[in-house]
């Protein structure tokens, strides 16, 4: 009599991820390619330089092994700007320098490191990507100044220009006090620097209406010039600096 014994028959799958990167397949029959990334930094080794001795920042480490490849304190991971290892590694400012060996990636002057990962204007652009951190439409380039080891801080309230949506500190919004070169009173300071911008005596603060910079500052004659900028705000015939000089109310008629 025969004797049928079961056999155990073992098949050799294809792993699907390795240390080393990750295998991407293509349709049945088609060749697989590898990717790899041996740091999981979501940037693959290649364009890191495997092979080629790339260390950018010099600390031993070569970039494909290296999470922070610029040592900017930033992660490989963010500045890669998504998490397809296939796809080029993010260039924020464009200057053929991709962000994760790029020690200010915007090119704005300010350091990435200096910069940071946060995003101050909640618009999806890390603030070491972003060319207007603060989101008031007006380029950090222009507010950083002729200096960017040193960023104006024009109100010195610890908080440089270029991440202050009020400036000069007056309750009106440098984005209320654009255009960037407005300057209403020809003082030489532009009005996002100006606590008097139309140089009547009455200091913005006060003409703006509140202290809410989400709001409009207040335009009393609503004749379309906020008060800070019109020499004659309830529209009575009489300059605002008269009228206060005169111990009269500059907002009544």
């Amino acid at each position: 009599m025969r004797v049928f014994l079961p056999m155990l028959v073992v098949l050799a799958l294809p792993a699907c991820s390795d240390s080393l990167g990750i295998i991407i397949s293509g349709d049945a029959g088609s060749e697989e390619t590898t990717i790899g990334d041996a740091d999981g930094d979501t940037i693959s080794d290649e364009d890191e330089g495997r092979g080629e001795g790339v260390d950018t920042d010099g600390d031993g480490l070569e970039d494909w092994e290296d999470d922070d490849s610029d040592g900017d304190g930033i992660s490989d991971s963010i500045e890669a700007g998504d998490v397809d290892a296939s796809t080029p590694p993010d260039d924020c400012d464009g200057d053929g320098i991709p962000s994760f060996r790029d020690r200010d990636s915007d090119g704005n002057g300010v350091l990435d490191a200096d910069e940071g990962s946060a995003d101050r204007d909640d618009d999806g652009l890390w603030d070491f990507c972003d060319p207007d951190n603060d989101g008031d439409s007006i380029d950090d380039v222009l507010e950083i100044g002729g200096n960017p080891a040193a960023p104006v801080d024009f109100d010195g309230d610890g908080r440089e220009d270029y991440m202050d949506i009020d400036s000069d500190n007056d309750n009106i919004s440098d984005q209320q006090e654009r255009p960037v070169g407005s300057d209403v009173d020809s003082d030489l300071l532009p009005d996002r620097h100006d606590l008097d911008t139309d140089g009547d005596g009455i200091l913005d603060r006060i003409e703006a209406g509140d202290f809410d910079l989400l709001t409009w500052p207040r335009d009393t004659d609503a004749d379309g010039t906020p008060d800070f900028r019109d020499l004659d705000s309830d529209n009575d015939g009489l300059s605002d600096q008269w009228e206060i000089e005169n111990d009269c109310d500059p907002y009544n008629a």
